[in-house]
């Protein structure tokens, strides 16, 4: 896998565990024994609530507008592509690390892996294990 592909879902995974952290800190802060604090972890979490509410409004705002313009359309066809060039290069490079036997990453590109496999590789006598 490229460098750049590496480093796009590491940010996406990265930003998910962010947001789960959160969620449980939250889950914890609303299971306290104490009345006030339970009290006061609930008016955390509903104003917590309302602020993720206001800015998804704004954001839903925001990308309402983007799309009508047209230079953003390209920019979210690209990342639409990008993301969908992400997932067919990791899955094929996850295929051909499966079909050579491989258990983990070696450092080829899914390019390099696809490239070096000689003809004849999809043999029934290379791939007969019994």
């Amino acid at each position: 896998m490229t460098e750049n592909a590496k480093q796009a879902w590491s940010e996406v995974g990265d930003k998910f565990s962010s947001f789960g952290r959160r969620v449980a800190d939250r889950y914890r802060e609303a299971g306290t024994d104490d009345a006030a604090e339970s009290e006061a972890s609930q008016r955390e979490l509903q104003r917590a609530a309302k602020d993720l509410i206001d800015e998804l409004s704004r954001g839903f705002s925001a990308i309402g507008a983007t799309i009508r313009d047209e230079e953003a359309k390209r920019d979210l066809g690209d990342a639409v592509s990008a993301i969908g060039d992400a997932i067919t290069a990791t899955v094929n490079e996850a295929s051909e690390g499966i079909r050579s036997g491989r258990t983990g990453s070696t450092g080829d590109s899914a390019e390099g892996s696809a490239g070096s496999s000689g003809a004849g590789t999809d043999g029934p006598e290379e791939h007969d294990d019994r």
